[in-house]
């Protein structure tokens, strides 16, 4: 298999990540709706705004992530197509390492976001901000399922770029 092949593979994993969370995110809207509409203690009209924010960030990433990556697919197979093989490699090789550099930041964001948010729901009693406690938990979490399926994806395309690389040595 070609090294561009192995691209756009991991290009359309990118893409249907970004459908994945778009759809997590409308789901969230039609609940936060529900909630809107039949909700009427404190605690549901104080959760109307967090789920709301949370809800409008999913579809947003979820879009960027599929238009960006949908547009990013001629620019690897025109610039696979003007460099040498070693060339692209090694620049896929440099992408996909500093990517990778982003998941443990992911992963102390989500331990800062739980920690936050057990406190404010621990010991606060306004419900504003315990809401906004259990939609900063609902994101964190996201966050470690969204980079759980990425990193694995990163590192397959990564063992791909390598087996590229050990081949390219023996020939």
């Amino acid at each position: 298999m070609e090294l561009i092949d192995y691209t756009n593979k991991w290009l359309a994993g990118e893409i249907f990540e970004g459908k994945s969370i778009l759809i997590a995110g409308l789901c969230l809207l039609v609940l936060t709706i529900i909630v809107w509409r039949v909700g009427s203690t404190d605690y549901a009209r104080a959760i109307l705004l967090p789920m709301l924010v949370v809800a409008v960030m999913h579809a947003g990433i979820g879009v960027g992530m599929m238009v960006y990556n949908k547009q990013r697919i001629p620019q690897f197979e025109e610039q696979y197509s003007q460099q040498t093989t070693q060339e692209y490699l090694e620049s896929e090789n440099a992408r996909v390492n500093e990517f990778m550099k982003i998941y443990p930041k992911v992963i102390i964001f989500a331990a800062i976001s739980f920690i936050v948010a057990i406190c404010l729901f621990a010991f606060c009693t306004i419900p504003w901000l315990r809401a906004t406690a259990l939609a900063l938990i609902y994101l964190a979490l996201s966050c470690l399922v969204i980079d759980y399926f990425s990193k694995e994806r990163g590192m397959i395309y990564q063992q791909e770029i390598n087996s590229v690389q050990i081949e390219q040595v023996q020939e």
